[in-house]
């Protein structure tokens, strides 16, 4: 399936539907679950991950396991919550 193109997605839930169970790279061979994103789509704040680890990978969203914890111990400190946020991971 190809991409319709920029600006196709006129939202994260569109970008999410077009992207679907994506396998146009090798991420795909060895993954349980796409980890597209969580949070607020309409969110002044993005955080952005990398490759999807174990944990992630298993529960479907990003920033699980150790690494959420701390992220959500980072943005407490400014006085921020992650269900305030966008997580995708790209």
């Amino acid at each position: 399936m190809a991409l319709a193109g920029p600006g196709a997605c006129c939202s994260l839930a569109d970008l999410h539907v077009e992207i679907g169970d994506c396998r146009r790279c090798a991420l795909a061979d060895t993954r349980t679950t796409l980890v597209f994103g969580v949070g607020d789509p309409h969110a002044r704040l993005m955080l952005v991950g990398e490759a999807p680890g174990k944990n992630e990978d298993l529960k479907g969203e990003p920033f699980v396991g150790a690494a959420g914890k701390l992220l959500d111990e980072l943005l407490a400190s400014i006085g921020v919550e992650r269900s305030r946020c966008t997580s995708p991971t790209w």
